[in-house]
């Protein structure tokens, strides 16, 4: 079979109850979501099954495309998991054909903080390794970084 998955996993300091409420309140996910030189911004953000986050993503400096997401919940399971299907837009909020990325991210409490794991599911090969040459890898690093820096 195809690799299709791409998996982050990474150990925050944080309790994972303050890790649950950064990856679902949009007064904390604003501060860390997305690469350092990014900003973030939530126009919704229904944590529940069906329901929907749209959000989009923009360089700091300005230079360079914002990028619009939505991803629509399946399974809300605090503070344990959450599986969401997201989703390059345009700016109306229409979802790009073969975009979806079906993703769990699982938050497991340990000694020191949190295990993150983070699995994101793409419909092709080439889809993943285009995700990966785009810096998918080194972005989420970062941005874990950030939700990290955000509690402490």
């Amino acid at each position: 079979m195809d690799r299709r998955e791409l998996i982050i996993e990474r150990t925050v300091a944080v309790k994972r109850e303050l890790a649950w409420l950064g990856w679902t309140k949009p007064e904390h996910i604003v501060h860390w979501w997305g690469p350092g030189n990014f900003t973030a911004t939530v126009y919704e953000m229904d944590v529940r099954p069906g329901g929907i986050w749209r959000y989009s993503l923009a360089p700091v400096d300005g230079k360079g495309d914002e990028a619009y997401c939505k991803a629509t919940y399946c399974e809300v399971s605090e503070p344990y998991r959450l599986y969401y299907i997201d989703s390059f837009t345009d700016r109306d909020w229409n979802v790009a054909e073969g975009s979806e990325m079906p993703t769990i991210i699982a938050f497991e409490e340990i000694a020191g903080g949190t295990k993150l794991t983070i699995t994101t599911r793409f419909q092709e090969v080439k889809q993943l390794e285009s995700a990966e040459a785009m810096g998918m890898i080194e972005g989420y690093k970062e941005t874990l970084t950030r939700l990290e820096n955000h509690f402490i």
